[in-house]
């Protein structure tokens, strides 16, 4: 996806074409749930950072598997989070709850595997080619224009 997704930044969300909605899939343990309470906490504070962090997280997933409640704050303050209020939501039950609650509203929907991506109600699953995408995202974008 790391390939797909700045072209698709670039030329659906920068243009205001498309809205990226991002849902935890917590299926690989300790570190998908704690990756995705990190995103939510420093996302709480400013949108902006949660794609940092996603950015720096998935980059860096074999870093995960060790990962411990120090490198998610020592993450979150790498990319400009502040750092006590990070503590505080990382370290507090409603951020978890909410971890929670997104992931079993995906599994309700059926999404079991990673990356899925769901455009309208059109459901791919991997990582399609961007001209895939491409063609998916104008069909979605013309219906959407009366």
């Amino acid at each position: 996806m790391l390939g797909t997704e700045p072209q698709i930044v670039q030329e659906y969300v920068q243009t205001g074409k498309v809205k990226v909605v991002f849902w935890p899939v917590l299926n690989h343990g300790d570190p998908s749930f704690y990756s995705t309470l990190a995103s939510e906490c420093v996302g709480q504070q400013n949108p902006d950072l949660f794609w940092a962090v996603h950015e720096v997280l998935f980059a860096n997933q074999s870093q995960l598997w060790r990962a411990d409640r120090d490198y998610y704050v020592q993450t979150a303050v790498s990319i400009g989070a502040d750092q006590a209020t990070f503590e505080a939501c990382y370290d507090g039950a409603e951020a978890t709850a909410r971890v929670l609650e997104l992931d079993t509203l995906r599994r309700e929907r059926g999404i079991f595997s990673q990356p899925t991506f769901d455009i309208n109600g059109n459901v791919q699953g991997g990582a399609p080619r961007f001209e895939i995408f491409a063609a998916i995202l104008d069909e979605a974008y013309a219906a959407a224009i009366p």
